[in-house]
């Protein structure tokens, strides 16, 4: 499949014919967030629109004081990158193929005691590829090689599956980590920043209050059509922050990766079955591989919750 929309959307990576799915959900984060947006212009000063930027540089790459993540400026306008956000596809798509391949019908066969679920091999080892490609981004730049990797923008139809729906958590990850950068605006912590002299204490207090108040503006808008595609999003939105570095510390100006991953998945109230905990715990299967970590990684447990938290006490327990 060919996006023909292709040549209408700015940007030299495949993540550009996704340009206006972002827009749109953004926009349409829930029912009152475009009064709320009025609103927050009128009287927080957020400036009107997005600015995407286009280049070939790595996430690492430092323009103006900034690297290719989204911020919010001085003028209170949000930035997004194209390489950043080739990133978050990359590992949201990851991510859902290496869960469903590699975690959940291997269970699946564990339980049944027999091969019921056939294993695809190819299509693991590609993902990992396409998951070591995206980590290579935050250091060095380098092209999409749309003839060999899964893309969103032109794709076989044996792809079609997992493609269609890395789309859809990827836009909802992306909304998660605009409305994190939204809300700063909105809550004033740029005023307040500069009233307060205990600088690095509140600032993490900042970016607490810029996690809760993102994830309550997604999930406000959340169907039941879309419940789970939405806290897919916003779980793959925070393990991507795991990929940056070898320490889950997020220092005395960001709360830890890890704990920011578990305080979502504890405010669901999941199931111990739940694939939430399973794709959690692959991020941190990834990120042990990423850094040479050498995690004990159990043969067998009781549930993905199980497995989930026997990993992060281990994660907690390298903590400084």
């Amino acid at each position: 499949m060919i996006n023909r929309l292709s040549t209408l959307h700015a940007g030299t990576q495949p993540i550009r014919v996704l340009q206006y799915n972002i827009t749109y959900h953004f926009e349409t984060t829930n029912p009152e967030f475009i009064e709320l947006t009025k609103q927050t212009i009128a009287r927080q000063g957020l400036q009107a629109g997005m600015a995407y930027h286009i280049n070939d540089f790595p996430i690492d790459y430092v323009v103006d004081g900034h690297k290719q993540t989204p911020f919010v400026d001085a003028n209170k306008k949000i930035h997004i990158h194209e390489t950043f956000l080739s990133y978050v596809w990359c590992g949201a798509y990851s991510l859902f193929v290496l869960y469903d391949e590699a975690v959940a019908k291997p269970s699946q066969n564990q339980f049944a005691g027999k091969k019921i679920k056939e294993i695809d091999g190819a299509l693991i080892d590609q993902t990992q590829e396409l998951f070591n490609y995206a980590i290579s981004l935050i250091k060095v730049f380098s092209s999409w090689d749309k003839t060999y990797f899964p893309n969103p923008e032109i794709y076989e139809d044996k792809n079609e599956f997992f493609i269609e729906r890395a789309n859809g958590v990827f836009v909802h990850a992306v909304n998660f980590i605009l409305c994190h950068e939204f809300a700063h605006v909105e809550k004033e912590h740029f005023e307040q920043h500069k009233n307060l002299l205990n600088t690095n204490g509140h600032i993490l207090q900042f970016e607490k209050e810029a996690d809760k108040r993102a994830i309550e503006l997604v999930m406000r808008g959340a169907t039941d059509e879309t419940r789970v595609t939405v806290n897919l999003g916003i779980l793959v939105g925070l393990c991507c922050l795991l990929f940056f570095r070898r320490e889950t510390t997020g220092g005395e100006t960001h709360p830890d990766t890890d704990d920011r991953i578990n305080g979502f998945l504890t405010e669901l109230n999941l199931d111990p079955s739940d694939r939430m905990w399973g794709i959690a715990a692959l991020a941190f299967k990834l990120w042990d591989n990423q850094f040479s970590k050498n995690f004990h990684w159990p043969k067998h447990v009781q549930d993905f919750k199980e497995l989930y938290e026997y990993i992060r006490e281990q994660v907690k327990t390298e903590k400084p």
